[in-house]
């Protein structure tokens, strides 16, 4: 059950989130499952069904492993995991939740030895554009 409509009730601002996420899709440097990785994760945290539904099937789409989907709520104690995605999730954990910034340095430290800068810059976006998502998913949807 809807309880608004933000497609229909803020056109402009929909198509702007929607184009963001869009280039976010189309001139990526990070690979589509491990993107999809993250949005499942940051939708776990912040608990929102609806993305966490459209996310775990994308990931599936994009030929993720059905094993980590499964294991992500626990995947610091979890095998299966590469080093540069257990850096991203926990970028992704850092900044969902609002860490320290002595954590949040630390985290980052970690991206350095996986990721260039522009792939950190894109990866925080995905994680602050997912976030944003996931509050307009929660304000609309009373069940997914």
């Amino acid at each position: 059950m809807s309880r608004f409509n933000f497609p229909e009730a803020t056109p402009k601002l929909f198509k702007a989130m929607f184009d963001l996420a869009t280039v976010l899709g189309t001139e990526a440097k990070i690979a589509p499952v491990l993107r999809d990785l993250i949005e499942c994760r940051v939708s776990q945290i912040n608990q929102c069904a609806f993305c966490q539904r459209m996310h775990s099937q994308s990931f599936a789409e994009h030929g993720g492993d059905p094993m980590k989907l499964a294991m992500l709520p626990v995947w610091r104690a979890a095998s299966g995991f590469d080093d540069a995605e257990r850096a991203a999730l926990d970028w992704a954990e850092s900044l969902t939740e609002v860490a320290s910034q002595e954590r949040i340095s630390q985290s980052h430290r970690a991206l350095l030895d996986h990721f260039e800068e522009d792939e950190i810059s894109e990866l925080t976006c995905i994680i602050s554009t997912m976030n944003a998502w996931n509050r307009l998913g929660i304000a609309q949807h009373e069940f997914a």
